[in-house]
């Protein structure tokens, strides 16, 4: 049975190495919270003038008011796409990702578990990165991908074919509903699921829908600790991402598995971030 002490031991490492990066690169976050405010203001700030590790938030809230401005939405906009698509360069979005599936590679490990389920494949990057380290490890532990949107799902033949030597599966799911009994019937027991950023865009009663299916979850999505709102999260809202409230999320996890920590939890406390970025829980 894995406890909080156990697991924490094993993911020491990855703990400290992203810690470490959270605290080095983000500990500016006040100055792009104030920055942002002058943006939503109507107001302009000069890219040089934002903190580096910001710059990528800062193009994508220059488009979003600019369409906004402009009364229309579409999300196939060229220079929403193209900022979305810089994202896989952002060393966040590349160390999270890392990050995710080592953790849940370890905690398979550690559980004995037979079954990885990744919830919302979107671009197929976090499936490509766990399919190379399933590649590299010769594990023969299957990949269940899923996406709401089977268009999505229809690239991820790629990846498989780019790692014949692993089983990948993909299903079609919105997790803001319970699992369908097609995938229920797939997975085998005991069950990992992870993710990023999908949980932000749908809601918190899919947690439960996850859970159902899951006894291990490792998410990586902002979840909001401190309880305080600023300027940037404003933009996100337009992008139909709201903050998960940690305060709303805690009884959630509690009633769904027996322990839950955030990874990133010393690098909130020591710069005073209002998010906490890679949650672990288990049954």
């Amino acid at each position: 049975m894995l406890t909080k002490k156990a697991v924490k031991e094993n993911l020491a490492d990855l703990e400290e190495r992203y810690c470490s990066f959270m605290m080095e690169h983000f500990g500016c976050w006040e100055q792009w919270a104030d920055q942002s405010a002058v943006l939503l203001a109507g107001n302009d700030v000069a890219e040089d003038e934002v903190p580096e590790p910001f710059r990528f938030e800062y193009r994508m809230t220059k488009v979003v008011l600019e369409m906004q401005a402009a009364g229309t939405w579409d999300w196939k906009n060229p220079k929403l796409r193209k900022v979305f698509e810089e994202a896989a360069g952002n060393p966040l979005y590349r160390l999270m990702a890392e990050t995710i599936t080592e953790c849940a590679l370890r905690l398979c490990a550690e559980a004995g578990l037979k079954t990885l389920l990744e919830i919302g494949a979107g671009k197929g990057h976090l499936t490509g990165v766990m399919a190379g380290k399933l590649t590299g490890s010769g594990s023969a532990i299957p990949l269940f991908v899923t996406d709401s949107d089977p268009v999505v799902l229809q690239g991820i033949g790629n990846i498989a074919a780019a790692h014949p030597g692993v089983h990948i599966e993909n299903m079609q799911w919105d997790i803001r509903q319970p699992a369908p009994q097609a995938l229920v019937d797939r997975v085998q027991q005991p069950c990992l699921a992870y993710e990023r950023a999908s949980v932000l865009y749908t809601a918190i009663p899919a947690i439960e829908n996850i859970a159902r299916l899951a006894d291990v979850v490792v998410f990586g999505d902002m979840f909001n600790y401190t309880g305080a709102l600023y300027a940037y999260d404003e933009i996100f809202k337009k992008l139909g991402a709201f903050p998960l409230f940690y305060s709303e999320v805690k009884p959630v996890l509690e009633k769904c598995f027996r322990e839950h920590f955030f990874l990133d939890a010393r690098a909130q406390q020591e710069i005073g971030f209002p998010n906490t970025s890679i949650l672990i829980a288990f049954k």
